[in-house]
């Protein structure tokens, strides 16, 4: 019998994705941006928006960049849900609401905000809403600047998930 651990969080490096191992939606997404001209990134992003989560830049004592868009067929909704995805009176943003999977997004997130995309794999337990689940999917993070001379900057995420259940 195969043993493998519970939590695996691994950096696969975009050169995966340029060998085709990456999720089709996943790998057009970053054909699509890394291809884009100079001014065309926003234009570029408008089809994959509804699968798309929008932070800010900042990240503050390690902690992942805040969240200010939960597109509606993204990963994370499908995860943690809408009324986690589109609460009533969002204070600074969202966070990730298990702190175990918050806290091993964070490398990903600085080394996009470093100037390199991030694409990797995660299998891990999460809580949501005091339920336990399984979940392994892929992520691509990429920072972007909406305009050519912007000096505003906010990461892109798109989360795959490969694998959903309720542990028993």
């Amino acid at each position: 019998m195969l043993n493998r651990p519970d939590t695996l969080f691994a950096e696969l490096g975009t050169e995966a994705i340029e060998k085709g191992v990456a999720d089709p939606m996943l790998s057009a997404f970053f054909e699509c941006i890394m291809s884009a001209q100079a001014g065309e990134v926003q234009s570029s992003l408008k089809p994959f928006l509804p699968y798309l989560s929008l932070c800010s830049d900042r990240m503050q004592e390690g902690a992942p960049p805040p969240i200010f868009y939960v597109g509606k067929e993204s990963g994370q909704r499908r995860l943690f849900g809408d009324d986690w995805a589109s609460p009533s009176s969002p204070a600074s943003g969202l966070r990730t609401p298990d702190p175990v999977l918050e806290q091993a997004s964070a490398d990903g997130y600085r080394k996009a905000l470093d100037g390199q995309p991030y694409y990797g794999y995660a299998r891990t337990q999460v809580q949501v809403n005091g339920e336990n689940f399984d979940v392994a999917f892929e992520r691509l993070i990429v920072a972007v600047r909406p305009a050519l001379t912007s000096d505003l900057r906010f990461c892109a995420y798109l989360g795959v998930i490969q694998d959903l259940h309720r542990r028993s």
